[in-house]
């Protein structure tokens, strides 16, 4: 079934705690799990540690970056909810005319909705979702195996494969933000752009429709 609203005009995306199982995407992620699974690190366990260590730790900066960027977007929005505010008083003056008011209405209320949509995604993305750590009792069991660096290399890694799907949407999320945060700011541009141009423009043509086109249509009569 078609969509009604393009996504240019209003993006949109489906989040899933889980991939189904016969997506392409859960295939893979059991296939890596596997191949950890199987793995064997023993001849080079300290470059495989230093390695999965690297691995785990570019993932939980992923999620850092995402979840602080989510932070800063809402507390901006949050600041500009009141300046937007003082907006809208302006828009019903006596010297601004119904057609104008009405158009810079439109304008405005269309950049709230994309403000408050990408405030949404913010909230998303900071939501808490499950995440793999290491704990003591993880690094415990390691090491008490018989090969405790080859056992850790596959603690982390699977960690790694588990916090895919959660960091994934994380990202995805805050680009819906931005998504959404670009959108507003366009419309608030119009928004500055109409009325600045508007009286311009209304003195344009009321000067050609009294000079020209009043002077035309009494010369065809």
């Amino acid at each position: 079934m078609p969509k009604l609203i393009p996504q240019w005009l209003w993006p949109s995306l489906t989040l899933s705690s889980q991939p189904p199982a016969d997506s392409p995407q859960h295939q893979w992620l059991q296939n890596q799990r596997d191949k950890v699974n199987q793995g064997s690190w023993s001849a080079q366990s300290d470059v495989a540690l230093e390695e999965a260590r690297r691995l785990f730790d570019a993932e939980q900066e992923r999620r850092r970056g995402a979840d602080s960027k989510a932070g800063l977007y809402l507390a901006a929005i949050t600041a500009l909810m009141p300046i937007l505010a003082t907006i809208l008083p302006s828009l019903w003056g006596e010297n601004i005319s119904k057609t104008l008011a009405g158009t810079l209405l439109v304008i405005f209320i269309c950049a709230l909705i994309y403000l408050m949509r990408a405030g949404f995604w913010a909230l998303q993305t900071i939501k808490t979702s499950a995440t793999a750590q290491l704990g003591a009792g993880d690094i415990a069991d390691s090491f008490s195996s018989n090969k405790p660096e080859e056992q850790l290399v596959k603690q982390l890694l699977r960690a790694v494969i588990y916090n895919y799907n959660g960091t994934n949407q994380k990202i995805s999320c805050i680009k819906m933000t931005h998504e959404y945060l670009l959108r507003s700011f366009f419309c608030f541009v119009v928004f500055l752009a109409v009325r600045a141009v508007w009286p311009v423009a209304a003195w344009t043509f009321i000067h050609i429709h009294n000079e020209i086109v009043i002077p035309l249509m009494s010369c065809l009569q």
